[in-house]
């Protein structure tokens, strides 16, 4: 199938890739805060987001803007599925909300910036 986008299009840049997987991280978060995911489903989630966040090495700096914050969060996500007791569980549930709206933030500021394409 033919594409209407050339090479250079379809290519992302390393700060648009940071911020793809940083996007499943929220995802994958937020489907666990909002009750559609439960522990084991946000233990698996964050062990494989994990790996893709050690596989986007960079040295780009709006890249790493949005990767630091998104490795913050699925630290949080494994502190959360690995809590135990229910007020270290609450009190990481809080951490990781903070670290969903930290990441949302970033990337907005990305986009507006120009430096993540739409």
């Amino acid at each position: 199938m033919h594409s209407s986008f050339s090479e250079e299009e379809r290519r992302f840049t390393a700060t648009e890739h940071a911020n793809f997987i940083a996007g499943k991280v929220v995802a994958y978060a937020t489907a666990y805060l909002d009750g559609r995911h439960d522990l084991a489903d946000l233990a698996r989630n964050a062990a494989s987001v994990m790996i893709d966040l050690l596989l986007c090495s960079t040295d780009d700096r709006e890249a790493k803007a949005i990767l630091d914050p998104a490795r913050l969060l699925a630290s949080a996500m494994i502190g959360t599925a690995c809590a135990a007791s229910p007020a270290r569980l609450e009190r990481w549930q809080k951490a990781m909300g903070a670290m969903v709206e930290l990441v949302k933030h970033v990337s907005t500021e990305l986009r507006e910036s120009g430096v993540q394409r739409s």
